[in-house]
């Protein structure tokens, strides 16, 4: 779980340093979490964060499965009725953080709801 929270730390600085503005950490609905939280602008993006030291259990984002994004779509629902953001654009995004050299790879508008 360290690597998952140093992976977390990474991507939000990375977010935050390309004018990415925070909203919330670790939100939890619907039998998921949702790692970050953020807005780029006036869209409200979900972000998902995949943390590997190397390559030797394949890419962060080929984790990030068909039953996963329906998990996350569900709760990022749920999350802008809580916060009264039905009516804002939303988006899905993966971060992968490779631990081992501190590279970042960011896919924006990486999969979408039905």
């Amino acid at each position: 779980m360290q690597n998952g929270k140093k992976g977390e730390d990474a991507a939000l600085e990375y977010l935050l340093k390309n004018g990415y503005a925070y909203r919330e950490r670790n939100f939890r609905a619907a039998r998921c979490e949702i790692d970050l939280i953020v807005m780029d602008c006036d869209t409200v993006v979900f972000v998902e964060v995949k943390s590997r030291h190397g390559s030797s259990y394949g890419l962060g984002r080929e984790a990030v499965t068909f039953a996963k994004q329906k998990h996350i779509i569900r709760a990022a629902e749920l999350y802008l009725i809580k916060a009264g953001l039905t009516d804002s654009f939303a988006r899905f995004d993966v971060v992968e953080v490779d631990l081992d050299a501190m590279n970042i790879v960011h896919f924006k508008d990486a999969f979408r709801p039905d």
